[in-house]
């Protein structure tokens, strides 16, 4: 691995090696390297670095930290499914019966669980009739039986140990059969340098393993796009939504000139050739289970959006229904912004009432904590922007997400 995977090799020597006859393949808490002795003998050379590359690329990304109250096998699932597109990119050959899906790729694993929590998984299975769909699917099966078949005959001759992992609830801790994560390892004692101390060395590490692999020029693609996004300076999201209604209104922007809004926080956004942007629809979630502090920053926020100057805003307080609308426009481009609501939320009443109502918007801004699951059938023709408060909430099918967080930082992988 030093010398055809020097990134992943540069990590997994941080971990310590353990065997372990009671874990079906390996594992990792971010300190300790576990392995079933006799699995790991089994497997071809170029498979078992996959399989250290895949197991170590769990603490790298911070999943033995992040997993929280989630269910410790969906968790593993949900990891497995965003870092294998990297390992694969990366020319690695994994064990058989590894996770993939290209619809994954590059997502983070709070995206994927809650995908599958909410039953993405039995979505995926029905693929499987296709070969062509996910071309390592057919044979996943297959060859997943077959690793528990050689399993079970290794656990057979382990006597006592083979009956505990019988009564273990969670069946297969490791369903993608290239190692799991476990939670972050050691006693509840803080380190020498407090309890973010293992989060800063794995930080690091990954940015010293990018260097020694960079200058080897063994640094894959898809490793680089990760310390790109992790490590590099993050836009606040009020800029992002800036530069959203901007590309939505691109027609009637030019970048010959820079926006002298912005010009000042080293920003450089394309400057208006009229004077005003084209109409939009802002849409305001007063559910009651938005919080009184959630409502006060989008109104807010909703001010900024008045002083870009729109020719004409349509703007909807909604819960299961619309219950107040305001064409506003012209020269009244400071209103008295007055929620109104507190019940239930359904998302489909606000464009059923763009729809109804003949209004044609460059783009609709929704302000939401995305509790609800109840979207429009079919996404509508314009662009869409969803800004959810709070970290909690589902993905909407369609639009653009931006989380209004009190501190904006990436996800990891």
């Amino acid at each position: 691995m030093v010398i055809s995977h020097p990134f992943f090799a540069c990590l997994a020597m941080r971990l310590t090696l353990k065997e372990d006859r009671n874990c079906r393949t390996a594992w990792t808490d971010g300190r300790i390297f576990g392995y079933n002795p006799d699995y790991i003998n089994i497997l071809p050379r170029e498979k078992l670095i996959g399989l250290s590359a895949h197991t170590v690329m769990h603490p790298a990304c911070g999943h033995h930290m992040r997993r929280g109250s989630r269910d410790p096998d969906l968790w593993n699932q949900a990891c497995d499914y965003v870092i294998n597109p990297i390992l694969l990119d990366a020319g690695l050959v994994l064990p058989d019966g590894f996770l993939w899906d290209d619809g994954y790729a590059g997502k983070t694993a709070e995206y994927v669980y809650r995908i599958l929590k909410a039953g993405g998984a039995d979505d995926l299975s029905e693929t499987d009739d296709n070969p062509d769909a996910r071309p390592n699917e057919a044979p996943r099966d297959q060859s997943r039986d077959q690793d528990k078949k050689e399993a079970s005959n290794v656990n057979a001759d382990n006597g006592a140990a083979a009956d505990e992992a019988e009564e273990d609830p969670h069946q297969d801790p490791d369903p993608g059969g290239s190692g799991e994560v476990r939670d972050r390892g050691g006693s509840n004692e803080k380190s020498f340098a407090g309890v973010d101390d293992e989060q800063d060395d794995w930080e690091r590490a990954l940015i010293q393993a990018a260097a020694n692999a960079r200058a080897m020029g063994k640094l894959p693609r898809g490793v680089e796009i990760l310390i790109q996004e992790k490590f590099s300076p993050i836009l606040p999201w009020q800029a992002i939504l800036a530069r959203f209604i901007q590309q939505s209104a691109r027609q009637d922007y030019t970048w010959a000139r820079p926006n002298p809004r912005y010009i000042h926080q080293g920003l450089y956004f394309p400057a208006l050739v009229s004077d005003q942007m084209p109409e939009m629809v802002l849409a305001v979630d007063t559910s009651g289970s938005v919080q009184p502090g959630e409502l006060a920053r989008f109104t807010e926020e909703l001010s900024d959006i008045f002083s870009l100057n729109p020719s004409r805003v349509h703007l909807l307080y909604a819960d299961l229904t619309v219950n107040r609308y305001e064409c506003i426009e012209g020269s009244r481009m400071d209103p008295d912004l007055l929620p109104k609501g507190g019940g239930g939320t359904d998302f489909r009443a606000v464009f059923e009432f763009v729809r109804t109502n003949g209004i044609a918007p460059f783009c609709l801004i929704y302000f939401t904590d995305m509790q609800c699951t109840l979207f429009p059938a079919r996404s509508p023709a314009y662009p869409v922007l969803w800004i959810r408060a709070g970290q909690g909430g589902m993905d909407p099918p369609f639009g653009e997400v931006i989380d209004m967080l009190p501190e904006n930082r990436h996800d990891s992988v």
